[in-house]
């Protein structure tokens, strides 16, 4: 095991350094814009535009890698990343700060891109359950790492210099890595009528997730700060709602393994909804309180992506790539209507994250029992539930062997007679 994980240290060692800076960023960037006594409307406009630029990103970068190769591609995105972050600090314009987003979330799924073909490239089919395993943890340990930098204390500008560090520096381990460069990145492509055909919770529950998951990215910290909470709690805010989410993604995808996936999507999300509600009541009343509705919160929002990518998988002859395409699309679209939804409602109500998931996550449940009632599920297509973390389509590439060696091992064991 430790040489195969030797193996990708570059890559590995580019994935740690990268997202500590994008999660500190990803909370730095609205902290600021708040300082800056910006609207919260506005500062939700800054993270759809985010999310507009990831979008792009998805659809353009496999040709730009495609002409000139993937270290080169690597160093140029990191390198618009890393302007566009320092840009903020000296450009206050409204109009500036969104296109600078779009770069940046243009920037960032390509880096994903890059790093993840290129791990998919050198995992064999035996070692796939392994890499995905430790990409996933290295992601959400450095997302973490990120928002507690914010604790700091240190002025929002050097912050931003901070984060626009490890951003660079994450050029170094990919840029010195001897190991060839991997085949061309595949488009994104998907079929929305085919999608739709493999399964309508799974659309609207990852479109429904996106709306979630973005309002909480692009203005938790706002919530947070408008909620009494210091420059230093915001970042413990941020970092145990993505605990939350990491604890409880591969107990309840192994729930969802052994029941109808629909139940656990309609369950998490009633268990959300109880949750919003909870907060817009008791959120006031005490740090500790909010800490621990957050970490429910995060376990019950984050896991909805890979619920509904299982739940696709299950039910269509489409390949998984496809299916996964798809998935990333609504969820990224979700994505760009979340922070205007928020942001919008924040200037009339410090809990409007609250409120926007709980009736999203309503509207999910409701038509998830839906469909329940009225549609019977017969998971032709069976797979194992893989916890995989939303970057882009390539990872997704390292799901499909290991179900199919998980799928493999698990027919084999049906086979042996019984002692």
């Amino acid at each position: 095991m430790t040489k195969v994980l030797v193996s990708f240290t570059a890559l590995l060692a580019s994935v740690a350094i990268l997202l500590v800076g994008h999660g500190l960023q990803l909370t730095l960037i609205p902290l600021y814009a708040d300082q800056l006594v910006w609207d919260a409307a506005l500062i939700g406009y800054i993270g759809s535009s985010y999310y507009v630029g990831f979008m792009l990103g998805c659809f353009s970068i496999p040709a730009l890698v495609a002409r000139v190769g993937h270290i080169r591609v690597f160093a140029v995105l990191a390198a618009i990343a890393t302007a566009s972050l320092l840009s903020l600090t000296a450009v206050e314009q409204l109009w500036f700060w969104m296109l600078a987003r779009v770069l940046t979330g243009w920037s960032i799924a390509g880096l994903y891109m890059v790093i993840e073909s290129w791990l998919n490239e050198q995992a064999g089919t035996e070692q796939r359950g392994m890499v995905l395993s430790t990409y996933t943890v290295i992601t959400l340990v450095g997302l973490c790492v990120g928002q507690l930098l914010i604790g700091l204390g240190i002025p929002y500008r050097d912050m931003f210099m901070l984060a626009a560090i490890f951003v660079v520096l994450s050029i170094i381990p990919v840029g010195l890595t001897a190991s060839f460069a991997p085949t061309p990145i595949p488009a994104v492509r998907f079929r929305l009528a085919g999608l739709l055909q493999a399964s309508q919770v799974a659309v609207v529950g990852a479109f429904i997730a996106g709306v979630v998951t973005s309002g909480f990215w692009a203005l938790g910290p706002v919530v947070a700060r408008a909620n009494g909470l210091g420059t230093d709690q915001v970042g413990i805010f941020m970092a145990i709602t993505i605990a939350g989410g990491a604890v409880f993604q591969l107990p309840i995808g192994r729930l969802s393994d052994q029941y109808d996936r629909r139940y656990v999507i309609a369950a998490v999300a009633l268990l959300g909804v109880i949750v919003c509600t909870l907060a817009a009541f008791l959120a006031g009343r005490s740090t500790s309180l909010l800490y621990m509705m957050m970490f429910v919160f995060g376990a019950m929002t984050f896991p909805l992506y890979s619920l509904c990518l299982a739940h696709a998988n299950d039910n269509t002859e489409l390949p998984l790539m496809e299916i996964a395409s798809g998935i990333l699309m609504m969820t990224s679209a979700g994505a760009v209507l979340g922070p205007v939804l928020v942001g919008w409602l924040i200037d009339y109500n410090n809990l409007a994250l609250f409120y926007v998931s709980g009736l999203a996550l309503l509207l999910l449940a409701a038509w998830t029992g839906y469909r329940i009632r009225f549609h019977d599920n017969t998971r032709e297509h069976f797979e194992p539930f893989v916890d995989v973390p939303r970057t882009t389509h390539e990872i997704v590439e390292l799901m499909v062997d290991d179900c199919q060696s998980e799928s493999s091992e698990q027919r084999y064991n049906d086979d042996l007679p019984d002692r």
